[in-house]
């Protein structure tokens, strides 16, 4: 059972990244045209992104025992929950008198793409990736004129790329699957 669930884990967890960047573009586009009220938003995209981490490091680094993947589930829910943290001290009212909207905005892309970072060198470099597309975004967004529309065209270019790579790995595993076969291997 465990081998044909093992299966679907590549599939899912690649269609779980394909998620994040669509919804990290939107949520950028977002938070460049009205960060104001962004805050919210990221507040439930943030749970997310922690558990598509939290499954992509499960084989490596949950271990075999229930006290093992209890362990891990703390660590992660301590690193993201972290991060929801720091976001809901920085919308305290005492805080926002020295921020502006526009900042508040740019701040949580850039604590995200932070936490994404840190969660990536540990865990899965995918998420690295995506924390690394997240910083970027964020300066796109704050130096770049229309950038809602480089964004969404640089967004969508990107989830082209990924999902071409994606293809082209499971197209050679299908051929060497086959040649293994041709040759009598399997």
């Amino acid at each position: 059972m465990y081998s044909s669930l093992e299966r679907f884990r590549g599939p899912v967890l690649a269609g779980a990244y394909i998620l994040l960047y669509g919804l990290a573009i939107l949520l950028i586009g977002l938070t460049d045209h009205d960060p104001a009220s962004a805050e919210p938003t990221w507040d439930l995209f943030i749970p997310l992104v922690a558990i598509v981490c939290a499954f992509a490091g499960w084989r490596q680094f949950a271990g075999n025992t229930m006290q093992s993947h209890a362990i891990y589930l703390v660590r992660q829910t301590l690193h993201w929950g972290a991060l929801l943290m720091v976001i809901h001290l920085l919308f305290l009212p005492a805080v926002q008198v020295f921020l502006k909207a526009e900042t508040d905005g740019f701040i949580i892309i850039y604590l995200v793409g932070l936490t994404s970072m840190l969660a990536g060198v540990y865990l899965d470099w995918k998420m690295g990736l995506f924390g690394l597309f997240l910083v970027f975004s964020g300066v796109i967004v704050a130096f770049i004129d229309n950038n809602a529309m480089l964004i969404v065209v640089g967004g969508a270019a990107l989830i082209a790329i990924i999902i071409t790579a994606l293809v082209w790995i499971r197209y050679n595993r299908h051929l060497e699957r086959r040649m293994m076969q041709a040759q009598g291997g399997l």
